[in-house]
């Protein structure tokens, strides 16, 4: 046999026992890998889906608000999962509360609502975060912010029973006031005011247990010059009443009607008007009502103008900076600056 026939033979049989080997390595290998394999790619997942805040109990200092975790689960069971709240007041930058919220197990494939609580002041806005856990490890995170929180009513000044509002839906001129007032009677220094408020009981149960407190106060001096308290009868839902009581007050002065509803010792509402007798003529500003409490999205941005630019549109002229003081010349000034110049250019000479 000559060199090129055995190193053929040589070489078949390495290969044939590199065959034999892979063989057996095979059918000796532990079939649990196999699955392990398996196992990882259908491994479990658990995503942060939706949260929903809204008003839970509120006290005269504190909000709590009530938050709901959607989870969404897929893929094998998930274990370990842990839901963490936390508030930062979006004024000072401070972590006013944090709450966390053990979820369990999960392996059922679908979504679940997981809720909770945190208590905050009431006032300023926060920013809720909400972060997922699991193995201790965090996986997903929402951010929220929460506005109006001090517009929230306490439980002990709960009340659908407000002071009418004239205009649009309510019918009537919309700059009526709800609190009115005629001249009953009058003598030398004094006159008796018939002052009516308006109630109207603007949800779906009787309200009963008010009593209505108007005052009567000078202008000029912030003097209370009468008051008088009347009991309320029982509300219907979608009713008003029309409260009357009677002030005496000193004549020629103007002055201030303060109607004040009170349920157990708490005020529970407020109104003003005016009652001219004097010679002025004494007006009730109006202020825009709080919106209530208000969700969105945490965002920051930059207000731009019109034009694509952080700057202000009313940028102005040069002739127009002089005019308001700003840095430019004006005409008496370019005039004077020119005879200056021929000035010096005489002494020169």
């Amino acid at each position: 046999m000559n060199r090129e026939s055995l190193l053929a033979v040589a070489a078949l049989a390495v290969v044939l026992g590199a065959l034999t080997t892979l063989a057996v390595a095979g059918a000796v290998s532990d079939p649990g890998e196999s699955e392990t394999a398996a196992e990882i790619e259908r491994a479990g997942q658990v995503s942060l889906t939706e949260l929903t805040i809204s008003a839970g109990e509120i006290t005269g200092g504190t909000a709590t608000l009530a938050l709901d975790t959607h989870l969404e689960h897929r893929g094998g069971p998930v274990a370990n999962v842990t839901i963490v709240h936390r508030a930062t007041d979006t004024e000072t930058g401070l972590v006013e509360a944090t709450t966390d919220r053990e979820v369990g197990r999960l392996a059922d494939e679908s979504e679940r609502v997981v809720s909770s609580t945190v208590a905050v002041p009431r006032e300023s806005s926060y920013e809720i975060e909400t972060l997922v856990y699991r193995d201790g490890n965090r996986t997903e995170s929402t951010s929220h912010t929460v506005e109006g929180v001090g517009s929230l009513t306490p439980g002990y000044a709960d009340t659908a029973v407000e002071f009418h509002r004239f205009g649009g839906d309510g019918g009537g001129p919309a700059d009526a006031p709800s609190i009115s007032y005629s001249i009953e009677s009058t003598t030398d220094s004094t006159a008796t005011l018939a002052v009516e408020s308006y109630l109207t009981n603007t949800g779906d149960a009787p309200e009963s247990d008010l009593e209505l407190e108007l005052v009567a106060r000078q202008s000029g001096s912030n003097v209370v010059a009468d008051a008088a308290t009347v009991d309320l009868s029982t509300i219907d839902p979608g009713k008003t009443a029309s409260p009357t009581a009677e002030l005496t007050v000193p004549d020629e002065y103007d002055y201030y009607l303060d109607a004040r509803l009170w349920r157990d010792g708490t005020i529970v509402g407020t109104d003003r008007s005016v009652a001219n007798l004097g010679p002025g003529a004494l007006s009730v500003n109006e202020t825009t009502a709080d919106s209530g409490l208000e969700v969105s999205d945490f965002a920051g941005g930059t207000a731009t103008s019109d034009d694509g630019y952080g700057g202000s549109d009313d940028t102005g002229s040069a002739e127009d900076a002089s005019e308001d003081g700003t840095p430019g010349f004006g005409l008496a000034v370019t005039a004077a600056a020119v005879l200056a110049t021929i000035a010096l250019a005489r002494r020169f000479q």
